[in-house]
């Protein structure tokens, strides 16, 4: 099979594709408290193994993004002038606390919320929690 060829979708089996990806420190596992299911992984990320248009728009912009596009977009949050919510997760090993609070202190209006025992995937990990702050912030603006 050449590097070029489509894969027929009968190799498909769940739960096997990325399973090298979730013990990466960067990897799946690292976003989550908990494991996620390899089902749920698997519906995630078969859009980026099954088609070809997303693996190039992904390899595009992971090898073209700026440092300083993502800064500009972030100053830019200064100017947003309606109430935000951030959302952060207390065990996030990608983020850090500290990048909550900034994002929070760039929008005008902007509330921090930090959700206990969870990581990056905050709606994985507590979804009852982040649909709790969710209503509440809604019902408040």
């Amino acid at each position: 099979m050449t590097p070029r060829t489509r894969r027929p979708e009968t190799r498909w089996a769940p739960g096997s594709a990325f399973k090298p990806l979730r013990r990466l420190p960067a990897g799946i596992d690292a976003l989550t408290e908990r494991p996620v299911p390899d089902e749920i992984v698997d519906r995630w990320l078969r859009p980026l193994r099954t088609d070809p248009a997303i693996r190039r728009d992904f390899r595009h912009y992971d090898t073209n993004i700026r440092r300083s596009e993502l800064l500009e977009a972030a100053e830019g949050l200064r100017k947003f002038d309606r109430p935000a919510l951030v959302v952060w997760a207390t065990e996030d090993r990608m983020m850090p606390r500290a990048h909550g609070r900034r994002l929070a202190e760039l929008l005008p209006r902007g509330r921090l919320v930090e959700i206990e025992d969870s990581r990056a995937l905050i709606a994985e990990d507590q979804p009852e929690r982040l649909a709790a702050v969710l209503k509440e912030f809604i019902a408040q603006e």
